[in-house]
Parts: structure tokens; sequence; C-alpha cells
């Protein structure tokens, strides 16, 4: 019982962390920003709103993102299977990770301190750069789930 349980333990974490990253990036790009902008009459409050909301969020995330990361080792290394289909999808996951990885590295290092100090009418072209950078995190981290899921029925 207590093996089962272990076993259980890197998939929950896995696929708990995948989803929840997922669930917050929509939720983040498709309703609270579009929602909380009707809110406010002038671009930089609405700017200092998110800034409130998201302050602190960057090394939280990267946890997550590190718990992912090592519960997929713990499962590829557990589940490995040297059938070619099932190492072409946990390579094809790694790439997605990688590339959802460097995008939220760039967003956080490299745009957030670029929209703080954006003027006002430079804020909208650096939102749909946000806009895009997250609709297509949501894509590699959606198709990874997938994936997963694939990767788990040709396991058998």
């Amino acid at each position: 019982m207590s093996t089962a349980i272990a076993g259980a333990v890197p998939i929950a974490v896995h696929v708990l962390g995948g989803g929840v990253w997922i669930g917050a990036m929509v939720f983040s790009v498709f309703i609270l920003h579009p929602r909380a902008e009707r809110f406010f009459t002038r671009a930089t409050e609405f700017e200092d709103f998110i800034f409130s909301v998201v302050h602190g969020a960057r090394y939280k995330v990267l946890a997550g993102i590190a718990a992912i990361v090592a519960s997929g080792v713990a499962l590829a290394l557990a589940y490995r299977d040297t059938a070619a289909p099932w190492s072409w999808l946990v390579a094809v996951k790694v790439a997605l990770l990688l590339i959802s990885l460097a995008l939220f590295l760039h967003v956080s290092f490299t745009l957030w301190p670029r929209r703080v100090f954006a003027r006002e009418d430079e804020l909208p072209a650096v939102r749909r750069r946000f806009w895009w950078i997250g609709v297509v995190m949501i894509v590699c981290n959606t198709a990874n789930m997938g994936l997963g899921v694939l990767a788990r029925v040709l396991r058998g």
C-alpha cells in the first residue's frame, strides 16, 4: 500500500502542478486582465493594480515549475520505456516545458521591468506582447499535459 502511495505522489505533484499553472495563466490572461482593466480610467492605474496583484508571485511560480520538473524526472525514471513513441513524447514534453520556462523568465526579468518603466503610450504594445506570450505558454503547457496523458495511454 505505501509503495502505491509513494508512486502516486510524483503523479499528483506533476498533474496538479501543471493544472494549477495552466489554470492560473488562463485566469490571468483571459479573465483577470480584461475584466480588471475596465475598472480603471487611466492605464497607469490599471498597471498599479496588476503590479499589486502579481507582486511576489515570480518565485512561487518558479518553485511550482521546479516541482513539475522534479516530479517529471521522477516519473520519467520510474516509468521509462525504450519504445520510440514514448521516448519521443517525453522529449517533446521536455522541449515544451523549456519553451514555457524560457518565456516565463523572459516575461519576469525582461518584460515586467519594461512594463514598469513604460510610458503610457507604450503600454498597449507591451500588454499585447504579454498577452501573446501568455497564450503561447498556455498552448505549450496544455499540449504538454495532453502529451502526458498520451504517454500514459501508450505505456498501457
